[in-house]
């Protein structure tokens, strides 16, 4: 294995084949747009929260800390990128039907694992196909496991910090980006949702976690809430359990599907 994939591997924390095609996606985005610098500002959104965000943020310089990687909980395998000095952009997704996805033998010994019923056979098949996929993947051509497409979307605008302040339902400190005018109360995305009884109203569908610019004195939707831009996640935390993300650890142990 090269540096590059040791490097990501350490970030990660386990060799796996959804960080393996992270990489593969990693090295075209950079091969055709440039690692993100200070004369080269990129950006990127990414539509899941598996294992092939790390691969990204590690090589391409597009991290959530830095804001320039935004997570855009759609559950699909699929990354937006972006260079603001042009605007050209792609969009690179797995291929369906490749190894950039388990297929029905893999799932069926993952979920075995997951509930503590696998043998030890069963976990050493497990790991000695997840280890072949890591060396088909890394040798394969990047049209046989990534569908790669221009991307003619407006570029994400850029998201600088904001200041902080309390919510006024539980008083902990927070993002003004964040925060939600509910009939005049300055609330946190959980204290908005405590607010709806649990269960935000058709018009409100996000939860928390998510980038609004808001217009907080513009009341809408005829209960006091203003109309929010509904943006894209800029979080990497969530509850989200997705079925479309590959792990699986060197021993043979996948951690949860995100």
């Amino acid at each position: 294995m090269n540096t590059t994939y040791q490097d990501v591997a350490r970030f990660h924390g386990h060799e796996c084949p959804g960080m393996t095609v992270g990489i593969r996606i990693a090295e075209l985005v950079v091969e055709r747009l440039g690692r993100h610098s200070a004369s080269n500002e990129l950006v990127a959104t990414a539509e899941t929260d598996g294992c092939a965000v790390d691969a990204i943020q590690v090589l391409t310089g597009c991290t959530f800390g830095r804001r320039n990687l935004r997570h855009v909980d759609n559950g699909k395998n699929a990354f937006s990128f972006w260079r603001r000095s042009d605007g050209i952009g792609l969009k690179v997704s797995f291929r369906p039907g490749s190894d950039a996805y388990r297929d029905s033998t893999t799932w069926a010994l993952a979920e075995l694992i997951e509930n503590g019923t696998a043998s030890q056979a069963q976990r050493a098949q497990f790991a000695q196909m997840q280890a072949a996929r890591i060396k088909r993947l890394l040798a394969a051509p990047v049209e046989e496991i990534l569908i790669v497409q221009a991307v003619d979307s407006e570029i994400p605008e850029h998201r600088a910090l904001q200041p902080s302040a309390p919510c006024e339902g539980c008083g902990d400190l927070t993002s003004t980006e964040i925060l939600h005018n509910h009939r005049g109360r300055m609330l946190c995305p959980p204290c908005h949702l405590e607010a709806h009884g649990g269960v935000l109203p058709p018009d409100h569908g996000h939860g928390h976690g998510h980038g609004h610019g808001h217009g907080h004195g513009e009341p809408a939707h005829g209960h006091g809430e203003p109309a929010h831009a509904h943006g894209e996640q800029v979080h990497p935390h969530g509850d989200q359990a997705h079925g479309n993300g590959e792990q699986a650890h060197a021993h043979g142990e996948p951690a949860h599907q995100h």
